[in-house]
């Protein structure tokens, strides 16, 4: 990774970066040029890092106090269920990450918030651009593998009827939406965590699947000619396993600060509920 100047020049230089993948160009480096009989010395303003070049055998050489500091800054690709109206409208057919959840976007900046490098990323994906802990600036934040490590619960699961149905019928569900909170401690500081639900992945356990921005809800006179927006209809008898997958946004609030959005979406599962779904038959009955 790049720390100092002329590295980022080097690594700039070559071309090999592709997608959105993104490298500050060198000429936009704030450079210093200092000369005397023999060497010339360039070295980023910023940087600790002097690169001192021989002119008789273009020899270069580094010294180096301490390490150039870089930010680290992440922020939504997509927000699911806005992928029309909001950040996705750029690109509308972003890929999802294998748990269903959209991916991050990464920027490494340096001190004057330039960007150094930019990519997007799945959570569990290795860095494409490690940073040592001695040049990172540290600042009290909860990433998404944070987030994620915290016991979220995933939503309830109900249905009308009661995990019973008829084949050709429509099944009602609907699933919980409730906002749980967390509470840590980070480097002496108190820091409470929202983690908010925004999508429902819906899986019937028949091969069928559905995505929903709403959970539902209980629908008391529902009966099983009655479809609903959250309703299922089954074409085959037999026993079936249904669940949802609640994909949860995440906010973050340090010592009684404002709230901040936590980048990415934790992918937390449901318990399975069980489905008996039975055909029906009309047969003609004569009495004695």
């Amino acid at each position: 990774m790049p720390t100092s100047a002329l590295t980022s020049i080097e690594f700039a230089s070559v071309g090999e970066v592709g997608g959105d993948d993104i490298l500050m160009e060198p000429d936009k480096i704030n450079h210093h040029h200092n000369k005397n009989d023999n060497e010339d010395t360039w070295f980023d303003e910023e940087s600790p890092e002097v690169i001192l070049i021989n002119k008789d055998d273009n020899k270069k050489k580094k010294i180096s106090s301490k390490p150039k500091k870089y930010k680290v800054r992440d922020y939504q690709v997509c927000i699911p269920g806005h992928e029309k109206v909001a950040s996705c409208r750029s690109n509308p057919d972003q890929q999802r990450c294998d748990d269903g959840s959209y991916p991050i976007s990464r920027q490494i900046l340096d001190l004057k918030g330039r960007l150094v490098y930019q990519y997007s990323y799945c959570p569990g994906d290795p860095p494409k651009f490690d940073i040592p802990e001695e040049n990172l600036i540290r600042q009290i934040k909860i990433d998404i593998n944070k987030f994620r490590s915290f016991p979220i619960k995933g939503s309830t699961i109900q249905s009308a009827p009661n995990k019973f149905s008829l084949r050709n019928g429509h099944t009602h569900f609907w699933a919980s939406k409730e906002t749980q909170e967390f509470k840590s401690n980070l480097s002496g500081s108190n820091v409470r965590i929202k983690a908010i639900p925004i999508q429902w992945n819906w899986n019937y356990g028949d091969g069928s699947k559905r995505n929903l921005n709403f959970p539902g809800e209980a629908m008391p006179g529902h009966t099983l000619h009655d479809e609903t927006p959250t309703s299922h209809s089954y074409s085959e008898t037999g026993k079936f396993g249904v669940n949802v997958t609640t994909l949860y946004r995440g906010e973050f609030s340090v010592d009684g600060g404002p709230w901040q959005a936590i980048p990415g979406q934790a992918a937390v599962p449901s318990n399975t509920l069980p489905m008996d779904v039975w055909r029906t038959e009309k047969e003609l009955i004569a009495n004695d």
